[in-house]
Parts: structure tokens; C-alpha cells; sequence
């Protein structure tokens, strides 16, 4: 069996788990395209994360500490540096995406998690959050609340997205594609069919393959040719290959996405009522 020298990795098989009981619930236009933001907002999470490997193989970066946390820590600092809306949703998403696959996986259940190279799910969305908020504490205040950060974390966010910000443009600002070479970067969409594929499409339509594969090309200098490729992997997941020089995305983690969000859904429809009849009975 391969092993893979870095990546994030989802357990496939949530899809059983998610729809049971809940296959004649019928989903609106408007919450399936819920569920198509949500997945394509994560898999663009994963994907810088999935860069951030490739410029430390290729661009020989230093890397103190964990590899897996500074690649978090690169995917959220870039995110938030475009300073843009969207970008502010897929880190809001990202971290809910932690939250719900801590749930679905017991990350944490067992010993092993402890002394796996990614730290928990459920602190890898705390420490998107936290940097969110240490970027501006106003304009993120919500997302502190939502997560219960209390004041004096808050306060100390500010200081570990300082850290980063200097980090990371210290390094890759010194790197950055100044003589317009750029790097070559080939994009593929293996085909999918069956049950992958509506996440296959969804995947692609989304685009955020090819936005992250344009950015490589025009931000960095990496000297070999670099292959983004979208297939069937047999699991839910995505990597860098350093041996090939390659970023694999999984169609099946874009259905694990999938499946995350709908079972979230559909677990709040079930409470909603319930909430309702409470609300109905409170004097007035």
C-alpha cells in the first residue's frame, strides 16, 4: 500500500453514516448550494494547505516546528491577505469543516491522535479562528463569540497572527516571482463517474482549482513543473507528491464535504421544531 508523505486525510465512508434516516429529507435549491459553498470553501483551504508543502519541498523553506501546522498557518495568512469577503467565508467554513469532522471522526478518541503529525481537527479550527480574530479583533468579533474565545485569548491572537504575518512574508516575500518566469503548472480533471460523480462537477465548477494552480504560477518561482491533479483516489483525501511534483485532489473528499454539511443541515431541521414549540410556549 502507498503511503503518502504528507496531506490532510478525511475517513471515507461518512456518506452511509450522514443519510441514514435521512435519505427522504428533501433539500432546497438554496441549501444544496449551501452545501456546494461549504465543500468548495474547505477543498480551497486544503488546497493552500496543500501549497504550502510543495513551496517548503521546493523552495527549501525553514520550518519550525510541526510541518502540518505551519502549512495551516500559511493557508489561513493567505486567505486572510486578500482581504475580500469570500475569503473570509471559506476561513469561516474552513473552521466549521474542523469542527464537523472532529465530531464525525472522534478525532481525539484515541490514543494514536495524540501522536499524529496534524494536531486535533477541533484546535486546527480554534487556530483559524484565532488568527482571524489576532487580524482584526473588530471585524471578527462575531466569529470570537460564536467560538467562545474569551477576552484574554483574544487578546494573545493578535500577538500568534504578528508572528505568522512576519513569518511568512519574510519568507516567501524574499521568493516571490519578481522576473515573471512564474511556474509552470499543468491542471487535470480525471473523469469520475457513479457516486462521485455530482462532486466531481462540483468540484471543478467551483473553480478553486485552477485559481490556486493560477496563483502558483504567478506568485512563486518553482523551478520543476508542477501537476494539479483532480481524480478517483479510493479515499477521501489530498497531497503533495514531492517524488512527482504533484497536488492530488481526492473527488472523494469533495464528497466527504459534502456529506459533512448536509448531515449538518439535516440535524438542525431536526432541532428547529422542537426550538419553535419552545419559543410557542414562553409567556409572553
Amino acid at each position: 500500500m502507498r503511503t503518502f508523505y504528507r496531506g490532510i486525510v478525511l475517513l471515507v465512508g461518512l456518506c452511509a453514516m450522514a443519510l441514514q434516516g435521512t435519505a427522504a429529507a428533501e433539500l432546497s435549491k438554496k441549501e444544496r448550494a449551501e452545501i456546494r459553498r461549504f465543500a468548495a470553501n474547505n477543498s480551497l483551504f486544503v488546497l493552500y494547505h496543500e501549497i504550502a508543502h510543495l513551496l517548503v519541498d521546493q523552495l527549501n523553506l525553514p520550518v519550525l516546528g510541526r510541518e502540518e501546522d505551519a502549512a495551516d498557518n500559511m493557508a489561513t495568512w493567505t486567505l486572510l491577505s486578500k482581504h475580500t469577503r469570500e475569503a473570509e467565508e471559506a476561513l469561516a467554513d474552513a473552521a466549521k469543516g474542523w469542527v464537523l469532522s472532529g465530531v464525525a471522526y472522534d478525532s481525539g478518541g484515541v490514543e494514536s491522535d495524540y501522536a499524529a503529525a496534524h494536531t486535533l481537527d477541533k484546535q486546527r479550527a480554534y487556530q483559524i479562528v484565532c488568527l482571524m480574530v489576532g487580524s482584526d479583533d473588530k471585524a471578527f468579533q462575531p466569529i470570537a463569540n460564536d467560538y467562545a474565545l474569551d477576552r484574554d485569548r483574544r487578546d494573545t491572537c493578535y500577538f500568534d497572527y504578528e508572528l505568522v504575518k512576519r513569518s511568512f512574508e519574510s519568507l516567501l516575500g524574499t521568493r516571490a516571482n519578481k522576473n515573471g518566469t512564474g511556474t509552470k503548472v499543468t491542471v487535470t480533471y480525471h473523469d469520475a463517474g457513479g457516486r462521485l460523480k455530482d462532486a466531481a462537477a462540483a468540484f471543478k465548477s467551483s473553480g478553486v482549482f485552477d485559481q490556486v494552480a493560477e496563483e502558483l504560477r504567478t506568485r512563486y518561482n518553482v523551478r520543476e513543473n508542477v501537476q494539479f491533479n483532480a481524480k478517483r483516489c479510493g479515499e477521501a483525501n489530498a497531497f503533495y507528491d514531492p517524488e512527482t511534483v504533484e497536488i492530488i485532489f481526492c473527488y472523494e473528499l469533495m464528497q466527504d464535504y459534502m456529506d459533512l454539511y448536509e448531515e449538518d443541515i439535516t440535524q438542525q431541521a431536526d432541532l428547529a421544531p422542537q426550538g419553535r414549540q419552545k419559543d410557542k410556549d414562553r409567556p409572553s
